[in-house]
Order: C-alpha cells, then sequence, then structure tokens
C-alpha cells in the first residue's frame, strides 16, 4: 500500500478554481455490494473524503455513500479471497483538491470481520470498528481511529490524530504531527512522532517503544514478567505511571530537566565523569524487565498508580 506522492497533498493552490468550476454540484449515492471471503483482504483508497470500516458478520463486502461531484466513478472488484475499492478521480485533483465538499467522497464499507484491511487516503478521516483481522492505514492529512480487537495495527500518517483502541494487538505507529492515544496495549508496540502528546494505556505490556521530539509522553499500566519499555524525547516531558509493586530496573536520563521517581526511594542521581547528563539508575527486584527514558532538557516523572 503506497501513496502516489505524499508531496500531492500540499499541492493545493494554483489549480483548484479551474477544477471546481469543471465538477457540477451533485454528489452520487452508492449502494453495492458482492460476496466476499470471510478471511480475505479488503484494500479502501478514497484519496478526498472519510473511509469508515465495519466488521459485519456476513460473507460480503457492502459499499454505501456518496461520490465526489466530479469523480470519475468508483471501482469495486473482487476475486479469490480479495476485494479493492477505489474512488477514481481526475489527475488534476491531485495538484487542486481542497476541503470543499466538492471534491470529497464519503464511503461507508462493511467487511466480513475477519477481514484483512489496507485504507489510503490522501485527505480524510478514516474509522475502523468490529474487525478482528490485521488493519494497515496510510494517510497523509486526517484523523485516524481504529476501535477494533485487530489481530495487529500499522498507521503510517503525517498530520493528524491517531486513536487506537485494539487490546493485545501488536501497534506501529509513524506520525509527523498529531496527538496519538493507544489503548489495550500489550503486545509489540513502536510509536515514532515528531510533535504531539503520546498516550499509552495497557496492561502487562512487554515490549514499547517511543521516540517523538515534542510533546507529553504518558503511559499508564501494569508489566509483563519480562520485557523492555523505551522512551527517547528532545523537549517532551515523560510521565510513567505503574502499580506500586512494579518490578523492573529503571535507567533514567536527562540533560536539563528534572527527574522524580516514586520508586527506588532514596536512591541519589549521578553524574558519569565529565557527561552534563543526570542519571537514576536503580532496581525494585527484577533485571528482567528494563526501563529506558531519555530526555534532553525535559522532566521525566515515574510514579504509582493512583497518583498524581
Amino acid at each position: 500500500m503506497r501513496l502516489h506522492t505524499i508531496a500531492r497533498a500540499f499541492t493545493i493552490a494554483a489549480l483548484a478554481s479551474a477544477a471546481l468550476a469543471s465538477t457540477g454540484t451533485a454528489q452520487t449515492e452508492i449502494d453495492r455490494r458482492r460476496p466476499a471471503s470471510a478471511k480475505g483482504a479488503v484494500s479502501i483508497e478514497n484519496d478526498f473524503g472519510s473511509i469508515t470500516v465495519r466488521g459485519w458478520e456476513t460473507n460480503e463486502v457492502l459499499v454505501r455513500g456518496t461520490l465526489a461531484a466530479g469523480a470519475e466513478g468508483l471501482s469495486f472488484e473482487g476475486e479469490k479471497g480479495e476485494t479493492s475499492i477505489s474512488v477514481e478521480v481526475p489527475e488534476q485533483w491531485m495538484h487542486a483538491a481542497g476541503e470543499d465538499a466538492a471534491f470529497r467522497s464519503n464511503l461507508e464499507v462493511f467487511v466480513p470481520a475477519g477481514s484483512k484491511l489496507s485504507l489510503e487516503s490522501v485527505n480524510g478521516a478514516i474509522v475502523v470498528g468490529a474487525v478482528t483481522g490485521r488493519v494497515e492505514v496510510q494517510t497523509v492529512n486526517g484523523n485516524v481511529r481504529i476501535d477494533a480487537p485487530a489481530s495487529a495495527v500499522e498507521v503510517d500518517t503525517m498530520t493528524g490524530s491517531v486513536e487506537v483502541r485494539a487490546r493485545a494487538a501488536p501497534m506501529s505507529i509513524h506520525s509527523i504531527s498529531g496527538a496519538v492515544l493507544l489503548e489495550g496495549a500489550t503486545g509489540e508496540v513502536k510509536v515514532e512522532t515528531v510533535s504531539g502528546n503520546v498516550t499509552v494505556k495497557g496492561a502487562d505490556i512487554a515490549d514499547l517503544d517511543v521516540e517523538t521530539t515534542t510533546g507529553e509522553v504518558e503511559l499508564r499500566g501494569s508489566l509483563a514478567r519480562k520485557g523492555e519499555i523505551g522512551v527517547e524525547t528532545f523537549s517532551s516531558p515523560v510521565k510513567i505511571f505503574l502499580p506500586a509493586g512494579a518490578k523492573a530496573t529503571f535507567d533514567l536520563q536527562t540533560f536539563s530537566g528534572e527527574i522524580h521517581s516514586q520508586f527506588c526511594a532514596g536512591t541519589p542521581l549521578t553524574r558519569r565523569g565529565f557527561e552534563p547528563f543526570r542519571h537514576l539508575q536503580c532496581s525494585t527486584g527484577s533485571e528482567e524487565f528494563e526501563i529506558t527514558i531519555r530526555t534532553h532538557d525535559a522532566d521525566i516523572t515515574l510514579s504509582q498508580e493512583g497518583s498524581k
């Protein structure tokens, strides 16, 4: 799943008025369906507008909604366990389409709950619910919300918030700008972003990796018996809330920020040789779970659940 080019979403100026003038004002209603495999692959591409996908217990794919005025049509094909849906638009829209409703198609798609999803957009919101298969999303500008028992989640976006509620699913989020909220984190979770708050909530967290530049990082949850958490930021404060009895080895480091910890009470901060960084290294009884946090000019706060 790849966009034709990321840059096309940001060349929205000179051709806009001409392209809009060439379209009508009436949208086209869609209501089409076809048989589909219970655990097949479904790909959906709608460059401008919204995509809403819902899982159901029917071996069919149903597409309904509206096509933008001036769109060239809807491609809806399927064979051998694969279904593809694509809104066809004039090539000049890739350089001119803006926020005007005349450019926007809105799709509501029902798929077999076990489907593997591949969703792609340039400018539009994406919502997924009640799907148990793998969910992959690629978009440039638009919010993404996944609230489903998916087997795995991968989101690649530039701007827009990302919300994922998918208990126990491996999650991989790549973002430039926008808040990231993950709930149900248990398996492997990786977040890479530049700006925007990152919030992760889960139970028995085993493998978490967060890299960001600006935007607060907050983690709440319990730890697995073995595993690791790594957080690396530049100017983002990091707050971690763990159960009082959490067992782990802690390695916290900051340059100009402060370190506050309710674990390992009394352990002093140290400096290594002539390094300007301050460190807090300690253990609460286990060397099988490691928590490593690195910041430059932000605070690190390690608190027990229930505290503020």
